[in-house]
């Protein structure tokens, strides 16, 4: 079994390294892009001789007749990269497009008019899975001719310990459209341009109209009296209401259209359902255009021999690492903004908490507790806990703070004491004794309803582990304010406390027990702040925000840049922000839109950032999965046991999760925890 493994993971491997290093992929690339116009057309008008290939010779000679055009010196630079990466190859040989595998979580922008620099000509996608895992896999087309219809047909795979059906198979085509000027890498806005940038994924391509002449994009809103495109990348941004307007994706892929020379990329999610044997599963994904059968693509899956564990922090294996997320997506939120449409609201955020459970974003902040309408809180506790979210603890409670207005009354009720401290007047001694009774009522009121609010929701949860918010991004002076309020809600009510903030929270008297610290994740920032106790736990935001569209830069800053700094969970801002538009990029000429979805009316429209965000928490996971099986056999007593764990904890610790492509990373752990998997099966 041991050898059979190491012969499989090695021949993933090798392909895998060939998927996502540019050195070993389509080697030709990089003298095809030096080439001179003069030298690209004679080699073009050489290869349009030579070639056997049909469908590739009348698309060379049909870049070559449009050599005089503006943008010719790129068709031709398109179709040279085609042909030179195809020679050798029988592969699509009679298709109207041609296929590359690409690594679905690359850093690599993929534009209609480039072609994969990290990918390869292939007629397979390659997966690799633990059971019950969400694994993404992608493909590049580029088309040699146009097509008006092309559709994708996904069968049943079949492996030695059964199937794996279709339907655990969901296709996307990704939309590239415009954002501004700073997409894939920032959420800070450049109002001086509009660039193409991949981003969403689709099954209904015509959902997003892009005009390319005036740079925008249009929104289909399929309204009774018939569908309408909506400018909604308009500037300055203009109203949309994601929960009035009759947006919706199509459940299932459409048909795409193909236009010769723009390469289109298409995303494939897999869900090995939870239990399925271990093995290979090899299925087909069958493509016709415009009517016409137009080739295949072998889909294979390896199944590992596991499940992955909910993620522990690095540093302690009983410490559990929290996948939480700043949202908007509450009950009485879209009450109000609905008014009153409960149907609407309970449809659209169990879709949407279903969506995040599915990302592994378990632990997000629940619901407010509002003395005054308990029933919204208690349906928001129901629906997160359908659709499967973590409700233990309970992030987000209530503010362990009085209204702000109170913080001014104390302020007031300092200036006011300093001056009759000055001139004791009775004047003076009047306004300070106001300031100071309106201060200190405040104070006493907020004690009184958050005790209230503590025992009516420990009461509704079943528990008392539950998380009261501190002010975000507080000042020293505020900070100094709420620390009464603090005191209180920790040693009176036995609370926890949760707030934003950064080395000055190191100097509190009072501190709460999870800081998220703005900014890079370190181990020294973790150090510092778990040396206050064992209770203390810290997660970091804004290193970005959300907003690039880049997956693997999301997957890197929510996994194991986290992971391995010793933090205790991710807290970013935001999954999607509502402002007056979801869907237009601008918000106030500072920031884009902070985005990981996109709202329809019922349901969530999902990113190439949010399946990296999904990976990267999978990451951890297989980490989590390493480490404790590291754990079990460093403790068997078994030398060749310990020593293989004692291998695979080296590697990780030695391994720069900052410059080691994060596939590669993840393919190390599945070689270590293989390993160790089948040296505890030998004994």
């Amino acid at each position: 079994m041991l050898k059979r493994r190491l012969l499989i993971f090695a021949c993933i491997f090798g392909i895998a390294i060939a998927a996502v290093s540019p050195a070993a992929a389509n080697k030709a690339a990089a003298t095809e892009g030096n080439a001179s116009l003069p030298q690209t057309i004679t080699r073009l008008q050489q290869l349009a001789e030579t070639t056997s290939r049909p469908q590739l010779k009348s698309f060379i000679e049909d870049a070559l007749a449009d050599s005089g055009a503006a943008d010719a010196e790129r068709k031709l630079a398109y179709a040279l990269k085609v042909a030179t990466d195809v020679e050798g190859s029988e592969l699509w040989t009679n298709s109207p497009f041609v296929v590359y595998e690409v690594p679905a979580l690359s850093p690599e922008k993929r534009l209609p008019d480039s072609l994969p620099s990290d990918g390869a000509v292939s007629d397979s996608l390659r997966v690799v899975s633990a059971q019950d895992e969400y694994e993404a896999s992608s493909f590049v087309l580029a088309p040699l001719r146009d097509a008006s219809s092309v559709s994708f047909h996904v069968g049943d795979l079949q492996g030695e310990g059964g199937t794996i059906p279709a339907s655990a198979v969901d296709m996307h085509v990704v939309k590239t459209w415009y954002q501004g000027g700073t997409a894939w890498q920032s959420y800070f806005y450049d109002a001086t341009k509009d660039v193409l940038t991949p981003e969403l994924l689709l099954h209904d391509e015509s959902l997003i109209l892009v005009d390319h002449a005036q740079k925008k994009n249009f929104l289909r809103v399929d309204y009774p009296t018939g569908s309408q495109y909506v400018d909604v990348f308009t500037k300055p941004a203009k109203k949309f209401d994601h929960l009035a307007e009759p947006v919706a994706d199509s459940p299932t892929l459409l048909p795409i259209a193909l236009k010769q020379g723009e390469s289109k990329q298409m995303w494939v999610t897999t869900k090995v359902p939870a239990g399925t044997p271990e093995g290979i599963y090899t299925g087909t994904i069958g493509i016709t255009a415009d009517g016409v059968p137009a080739g295949e693509l072998e889909l294979k899956i390896r199944v590992l021999p596991f499940e992955l564990p909910d993620p522990k922090t690095y540093y302690n294996l009983d410490k559990d690492f929290y996948v939480m997320l700043y949202h908007e997506s509450r009950v009485k939120e879209y009450m109000d903004a609905s008014g009153g449409n409960s149907a609407l609201v309970d449809e659209k955020l169990l879709n949407t908490y279903r969506n995040m459970a599915e990302h592994n974003a378990v632990n997000i902040p629940g619901p407010i507790y509002r003395t005054s309408e308990p029933q919204h809180f208690i349906r928001q506790i129901e629906l997160m806990r359908q659709a499967g979210l973590d409700l233990d603890p309970l992030f987000g409670v209530a503010p362990a703070f009085a209204p702000y207005h109170f913080f001014n009354e104390y302020n007031s009720y300092v200036a006011a004491k300093a001056a009759y401290e000055a001139n004791p007047t009775e004047t003076n001694r009047l306004k300070m004794e106001q300031h100071y009774n309106n201060w200190r009522t405040g104070i006493e009121t907020h004690k009184t309803e958050l005790a209230g609010i503590y025992d009516a929701v420990t009461d509704i949860v079943g528990h008392s582990n539950l998380y009261f918010d501190g002010w975000d991004e507080a000042g020293w002076s505020l900070l100094q304010w709420q620390q009464e309020m603090w005191k209180y809600a920790k040693e009176e009510l036995g609370v926890n406390l949760f707030a934003t903030g950064h080395d000055s929270h190191l100097d509190l008297e009072v501190k709460q027990d999870f800081l998220n610290w703005v900014g890079d994740p370190t181990r020294e920032k973790a150090a510092a702040w778990h040396a206050f106790g064992e209770e203390k736990r810290i997660t970091n935001y804004a290193y970005p925000h959300t907003g690039p569209e880049n997956p693997d830069l999301m997957r890197q800053r929510h996994g194991m840049w986290l992971y391995k700094a010793n933090y205790d969970a991710t807290y970013n801002y935001i999954y999607y922000e509502n402002f007056l538009n979801t869907w237009n990029d601008e918000i106030d000429g500072t920031f884009r839109a902070l985005n990981l979805v996109y709202p329809t009316k019922t349901d969530i429209i999902d990113t190439l950032a949010w399946e990296g965000f999904r990976e990267g928490i999978d990451d951890i996971r297989y980490a989590t999965k390493l480490k404790q099986l590291a754990a079990e056999a460093a403790a068997s007593g078994d030398p060749e046991r310990a020593a293989a764990a004692n291998k695979a904890l080296t590697w990780l610790e030695a391994t720069d999760e900052r410059s080691t492509n994060a596939d590669l990373i993840r393919l190390e752990m599945i070689h270590h925890i293989t390993k160790l998997i089948d040296l505890a099966d030998a004994e």
